[in-house]
């Protein structure tokens, strides 16, 4: 399985079919989280540097490639969006030098981990050390993205609370995840 698929908390129930079905059900609950509550099963899609959705290079497996967390429509003759997938949120992960400076109105990550969870976006620094373990010594943070959609936070009623608890789980399980794949846990 390439490694990047182990970032996005979504993918896990793929990977986790032939897991038990607890486990199955305790992902896809995280992965659905962020959602515009119109239904639809949870489809991830990947695009790479080349827009191609081919993914980053084999000796890249995480970087430069942006998921794409959607909901298939469940009815097309009312769906707003006639590709048959609304956008709920995506994730990236990126090396850096710097971090982002938290928006106004974000919130502590927490959980012995540096970053933030926003209105809108939420940003989280792998645990020290990642940087190196992932092939990239030149860089001092690897960062973990989450961008909510519009149509996920409409769906919410603009409820940015609520919205906010659900991104922090995301996000924590996306680097969690990642931290563990590449052994470099806090």
């Amino acid at each position: 399985m390439n490694k990047k698929y182990l970032v996005l908390p979504a993918v896990l129930v793929v990977a986790a079919a032939a897991a038990a079905a607890a486990a199955v059900v305790a992902t896809e609950r995280t992965a659905g989280l962020l959602q515009d509550g119109r239904g639809g099963a949870v489809r991830v899609d990947e695009s790479g540097p080349d827009g191609s959705g081919s993914g980053a290079k084999a000796s890249d497996p995480v970087f430069s490639t942006v998921c794409f967390v959607n909901r298939e429509n469940a009815d097309d003759k009312n769906a707003d969006d006639k590709s048959g997938m609304r956008l709920q949120y995506t994730l990236d992960v990126r090396s850096t030098n710097a971090l982002n400076d938290p928006p106004k109105g974000s919130t502590p990550v927490g959980g012995g981990l540096k970053g933030w969870v926003g209105q809108w976006q939420s940003e989280v620094q792998a645990p020290d050390g990642c940087a190196k373990e992932m092939g990239r010594p030149e860089a001092r943070y690897v960062t973990v993205t989450l961008k909510v959609s519009p149509v996920a936070i409409a769906g919410r009623d603009w409820d940015y609370a609520s919205l906010k608890k659900d991104e922090r789980t995301v996000i924590l399980e996306a680097v969690e995840n990642l931290a563990k794949q590449y052994d470099c846990a806090a």
